[in-house]
């Protein structure tokens, strides 16, 4: 038979005030005394734990009030929500702890649980005003990062950032495991990867296409002008810069680099699933700029190509910053010709070289992070043409 739940386990469903706001409502009982009395049942607190600690803690006598009715936890979640703020992340770490709790004694009159002897997940959320989604995703953290779950529970965290960085842990695991595989690969004359920094870095001879993903924020800005400075050295005559980039910037990253090379044209990738929330310009967007350079004077040579790309999905799998292997690998198709060479000076994990030997395509790629060029090794060594 399933254990009966005591009433006092409701109430501490719901996280204690933090100790600021506890001494605060101590030294205001101090000053103005108890005005709402506290809840008990069976002799157990049912609500009012903040203000029982806040009254021990202001030497005054709490007065107390019976609780007479038959919905303990209704009664518990309805003084809790109406009378705090808790975020959504909150109230889904409230439901998530709810969830496959024993339904208590006084359950037997209630139209939704009377047949149940636990919560569900979806009851719970129901009760806590959050989808069960949510509910699933607290519950998914706690079992695989749990020192997350007090940041959610305190509202310092929301629940999708919680998401995101287990998921960005299980990327660095994967990332470092890869890495170890990738220490002692033999020499493959197809690719190149290194550790390098752009601004220093010599290639052995040039490129017919540089196709790369630089970084968006605002502080990577300057990048992108030495990205075209270093564009004279390692691009062959009638080659290509093909830089993707974001839309915040887009007219100094435009500025910066026809500073040094002969603009071109301004492609458009496609980005699958939900848009991208750019709340610093209240737009939902659904694709970025591709921007394609030539050194300046020189005549494209190429195929002609058509200039919209779509990925099939979004794909973090191996970096945060990373697109999908389709929508390199659909950009690749339309520009280059099989057997022309390919580099990529902030190559991270290594995606838009495996498009390019998917392509039947040479690469060359540096990049800073030497995890990420240890990556991007054992990447392209397991591609298969």
């Amino acid at each position: 038979m399933t254990e009966q739940l005591s009433f006092h386990e409701y109430a501490q469903l719901f996280p204690m005030l933090p100790r600021e706001e506890l001494d605060a409502l101590a030294d205001d009982i101090k000053i103005n005394g108890l005005l709402e009395a506290i809840t008990l049942y069976d002799g157990e607190v049912l609500d009012g734990r903040n203000r029982y600690v806040a009254c021990k803690a202001a030497a005054v006598i709490p007065r107390f009030e019976q609780y007479t009715g038959d919905d303990p936890l209704a009664f518990v979640i309805s003084k809790n929500l109406h009378r705090r703020h808790l975020t959504a992340g909150q109230r889904a770490a409230i439901a998530a702890r709810m969830a496959n709790m024993p339904v208590g004694r006084h359950w037997d009159n209630s139209a939704n649980l009377q047949n149940n002897t636990e919560i569900s997940q979806t009851d719970a959320a129901t009760m806590m005003n959050v989808s069960p989604r949510s509910v699933a995703s607290v519950k998914a953290v706690e079992r695989d990062a749990p020192d997350l779950l007090p940041q959610i529970e305190s509202g310092k965290l929301t629940v999708n950032k919680a998401v995101k960085e287990v998921a960005k842990r299980r990327r660095d695991v994967e990332r470092a495991e890869l890495a170890e595989l990738a220490a002692e690969l033999p020499a493959d004359d197809r690719w190149l990867v290194e550790v390098a920094d752009l601004r220093t870095y010599q290639t052995a001879q040039p490129f017919d296409f540089i196709i790369t993903d630089p970084p968006y924020p605002r502080e990577y800005l300057p990048l992108y002008e030495v990205l075209a400075q270093r564009a004279l050295d390692w691009l062959k005559p009638g080659g290509l810069v093909v830089a993707m980039c974001g839309q915040s910037y887009l007219d100094q990253i435009v500025a910066l680099m026809g500073k040094h090379l002969e603009y071109y044209w301004t492609g458009c990738y496609l980005t699958p699933g939900q848009p991208t929330q750019l709340r610093m310009r209240q737009v939902n967007t659904s694709w970025k700029p591709v921007l394609i350079y030539g050194r300046p004077g020189d005549k494209y040579t190429g195929k002609v190509f058509g200039d919209v790309w779509v990925s099939d999905r979004p794909d973090k799998t191996h970096h945060e910053w990373g697109q999908s292997e389709s929508g390199m690998l659909a950009l690749l198709k339309q520009i280059v010709l099989p057997g022309k060479s390919v580099f990529d000076p902030f190559c991270g994990a290594g995606t838009t070289g495996v498009a390019a030997l998917k392509h039947g395509c040479t690469f060359g790629g540096i990049d800073l992070d030497e995890i990420a060029v240890r990556q991007t090794r054992a990447r392209l060594a397991g591609v298969v043409v």
